[in-house]
This record gives C-alpha cells, structure tokens and sequence, in this order.
C-alpha cells in the first residue's frame, strides 16, 4: 500500500464497516419499546428468567424458519441471554464441574476466546485439542482419547460427573478455520457424546453469514441454513432425549448470537437446548 495515506486495517476483530450499523433501525426499536408500558416495564425490570416471552416466540419462529427442523422449534428451550460468551459462562457453570468434568474437547483450530472462558471456569489446564478432517472433527481421534480419559478418571475414583466431558466447536463456517462439519459427522459426533456422557456445545453465530450458494440466483443471502444445528440433530437422531434409556435431557447445545448481524457490541444472545435447557439454565 505504497504511498496511501490510509491507514493498516486491523484483522484481529470482527469489525464491520459502520455504514452497516443499523444505527436507524436500534434508535427506532428502542422508542417503540420504550413507548409501551407492557413492553418497557418487563424489560426494565427483572422479567421472566428464560427472557422475554414474545421475544423467545419470535426468535423460536424465526430459526424455526431458517433452520427447517422436522419439529417446529418452541420457545421453552430458548433462553436469551447478554450474548454468545455470557451465555457459555452460564452452560459451564450449570451443567459441569470441574471437579467431576475430566476435560473439554476443543476442535482445532478454536475460537481463540472460548479458550479464556473455559479456563476461567476452573479447566484450567484441561484443555484437550482435537483436529479436523475434512469432515470436521476427527471422530476417530476423539473417541481414542476419551477412552483414555474414562481410564484415567476411573482410576482416581471419579465416577460422579454432571457431564463427563464437553466437546465445544462452530460446525458451520468455524472460526478459524472456515470448516462447515458434514451431516454424517455431526451424527456421528451426537452418538458419540451420548456414548462418553458428554455436551457438544456449538457456537452456531455464523450460520447466517453465507453466500449464496446458487450463482445465478438474485437473492443477497440463502434463507435456509446450509446445515442442520448439531442440537437439532441430537434432538431427532434414534428418538432424540425420548429414546430409550435417555433421561430426558440432551447432550447439546446450540449458541447463537444477533452481534453477527447487527453489530459486535450488540451483546445479545441466545442459548437452545435439545430439551427442558431454558427452564433448568434459569435456575441458575
């Protein structure tokens, strides 16, 4: 850049050009909000745990809409939250311990933030690699070293986990690596988590940020996700958390985020479990 007298552009963060700021669009919402007591009253005060309920009804429809689930998404497993990273704090501190939990399995290349949450909530240290193939993670590896870490643990009397392990990754479009894991390996890694008692935690924040996929076509942006949401997966595969032998809960949960289509600082954000995850989060 010989001679310009701009200056470097910083890569390190996601920052948007501020022309997309939709700085029109917050100013009219927040008035519009603020101007009905029905509205600004509950969002003012504390409100209901899981989040505003016509907001969770909303947002339900919407990735109802992109994501196209064989079961329509309901807003009882929404739980809105102060963005993506409030909301892994709160995952990790619901539903592990690191006193029981051996270890998080981390799909590499990560998020190089998600590393500072984990180990500020006590996995210090326990931090596991897992690469990709070019399917996404690489199942074979994992299972490999869970079967090692289930060795271990047993050997030191640990035998009383929430979650024995959690397994975090972006399936679509990773950061950094710009993977998109296939659907037989996002199968694969739901049976695998329901074999090893494990949480897959997914950072779905860039789902909606694709292009489209068909060259001739006129629309700025596909309408459907490309991939179904590992939560959604383990929502439906063999029976879901109603299959025989399940207690009723999950062994996923998806991460979303508006900040990717609104704005960085917009920290608002929403956690969606495969079932009863919003009413026990909110119990926290």
């Amino acid at each position: 850049m010989g001679g310009s007298s701009q200056g470097l552009i910083n890569l390190l963060r996601g920052w948007p050009n501020p022309d997309l700021l939709p700085v029109a669009q917050i100013k009219a919402a927040a008035a519009s909000a603020l101007s009905h007591p029905d509205v600004s009253t509950s969002g003012l005060l504390y409100g209901p745990d899981p989040g505003y309920e016509p907001l969770r009804q909303q947002l339900a429809k919407w990735l109802t809409s992109f994501y196209q689930p064989s079961q329509p998404i309901g807003p009882e497993r929404i739980c809105i939250s102060g963005g993506a990273s409030q909301d892994l704090a709160c995952i990790l501190q619901v539903f592990s311990d690191p006193v029981y939990t051996r270890h998080v399995w981390m799909v590499s290349p990560t998020y190089f933030m998600a590393c500072r949450i984990f180990e500020d909530s006590g996995f210090y240290g326990r931090l596991r690699s897992v690469p990709e193939d070019n399917e996404g993670i690489d199942i074979e590896f994992l299972v490999r070293e869970l079967q090692k870490a289930e060795k271990e643990a047993k050997l030191k009397g640990n035998n009383e986990p929430i979650y024995r392990h959690l397994v975090y990754a972006v399936p679509t479009f990773s950061n950094p690596s710009s993977m998109t894991m296939s659907l037989r390996r996002r199968q694969q890694l739901v049976s695998v988590a329901r074999q090893y008692d494990a949480l897959v935690i997914t950072d779905d924040v860039y789902d909606q940020l694709q292009w489209q996929r068909d060259s001739a076509s006129t629309r700025p942006h596909d309408t459907e996700a490309a991939m179904p949401r590992i939560v959604d997966v383990d929502r439906t595969l063999d029976g879901g958390s109603e299959r025989e032998g399940a207690d009723g809960f999950g062994n996923a949960v998806s991460n979303g985020s508006f900040s990717k289509i609104v704005g960085p600082g917009v920290r608002t954000g929403w956690a969606e479990g495969t079932k009863k995850f919003a009413y026990e989060l909110s119990q926290w």
